[in-house]
């Protein structure tokens, strides 16, 4: 059989395109996305690379720079505020992002994330009191909720018989939740994730407080082998689980994240001494407000047409570990049930699950403004 030369040459064209083209990529600067947040106690500048690129933070008087390693791509290439902590920002040369501080700027804390590889530059200092802003209409601190939908990007987290993914339904249930805390001016809401991506479970207690967040609520979807297990479930953090389900339910979801995390412990095995060491200094003082949290919206969630009492629960979930707040967990129902994730593709379960944990979040942040009343001011 004679060859096909002209079949060849054709395939070696494509592969030399191919090359070329890899080539031309991998040469080619990174991207730099710059996005900000005034919404925290904090004023926000994150940078997002469409690669890994390394970056060196420098403050002088009246402004930061952040001086990458090789050429890059700002997007925007220049940006102004109104901001009391952040004026403006704009590219000097092909790497160096020059950020001129505002009049209320005291000090700035910069951290560095991956997964896409992020620089996170938060501003400190005063601002003047605004409903929108990080104080109430009446003069109080903004009460900041982090909402943090579970899993996202590869990590689909559970899917449904009909191919429902949690990934999915916890980021649209935090769209929800976010919109109707935020009716309430003296709200701040920060989401852990507003696209579809795979954030590390330190990093979503880490953003946390850096917000310094008043509650922090991870919002999650079950999965058992008993297809009509149905019902919702809230969690606070211990270093023992209150029972075999809970420990294998907190074991499933802290290896869903051991490719991007240190190694999540098996569900037989403790959390590693320095794990425990931070769960007890972050976490103990807040152990009764969190219990109080959780049973505020497991009570909530049983008020639910058809939704079964399956109690609140402790487990160690690294995704609440380190967290310098209240800190719960919700697994909202089963979409390993047919009938239960068919409710779920409805907006009117969505927007009841939504509605319910918004008054136990009013209900306890009353709870907390009382002890926080002057004695005078107290009922």
């Amino acid at each position: 059989m004679r060859p096909n030369l002209l079949g060849c040459t054709r395939v070696a064209a494509l592969v030399a395109c191919a090359l070329l083209l890899g080539a031309l990529r991998a040469d080619a600067p990174p991207r730099v996305r710059v996005t900000v947040d005034t919404e925290g106690p904090s004023t926000r500048l994150v940078l997002t690379a469409s690669r890994q690129v390394s970056a060196a933070v420098t403050a002088s008087r009246g402004k930061i720079e952040i001086v990458y390693a090789e050429p890059v791509e700002i997007q925007p290439t220049e940006g102004r505020l109104e901001d009391a902590l952040l004026l403006e920002w704009s590219l000097r040369g092909d790497r160096t992002l020059v950020v001129h501080t505002g009049p209320g700027y005291r000090e700035y804390e910069v951290f560095n994330l991956r997964n896409p590889t992020r620089v996170v530059l938060d501003l400190e200092g005063d601002r003047p009191a605004r409903g929108a802003g990080p104080r109430g209409t009446e003069g109080r601190p903004k009460f900041v909720v982090i909402l943090d939908p579970g899993h996202g990007g590869v990590e689909t987290g559970a899917i449904g018989p009909s191919g429902v993914q949690e990934k999915d339904l916890t980021l649209d249930l935090a769209r929800r939740l976010k919109a109707v805390l935020q009716q309430d001016a003296s709200v701040g809401v920060v989401l852990t994730r507003d696209e579809d991506r795979l954030v590390p479970l330190d990093e979503r207690t880490s953003i946390a407080n850096h917000n310094r967040a008043d509650l922090f609520l991870s919002i999650h979807l079950n999965s058992s082998k008993r297809r009509k297990a149905v019902g919702a479930e809230t969690y606070f953090l211990a270093p023992d689980s209150t029972d075999d389900e809970a420990r294998t339910v907190a074991a499933l979801e802290n290896r869903a994240y051991a490719s991007v995390d240190s190694p999540a412990p098996s569900a037989g095995e403790t959390q590693p001494g320095l794990d425990l060491v931070l769960w007890d200094l972050a976490q103990t003082q807040y152990l009764a407000a969190s219990s109080r949290l959780a049973e505020s919206i497991q009570a909530e969630m049983n008020l639910l047409a058809g939704t079964k009492n399956r109690g609140v629960r402790q487990a160690p979930f690294r995704v609440l570990m380190s967290a310098t707040m209240p800190a719960v967990l919700v697994e909202a129902g089963f979409i390993s049930n047919p009938e239960e994730e068919a409710r779920f593709q409805g907006e009117e379960h969505r927007n009841s699950i939504v509605q319910g944990i918004a008054r136990a979040i009013a209900q306890f942040r009353q709870g907390v403004l009382r002890l926080d009343m002057p004695r005078e001011e107290k009922p």
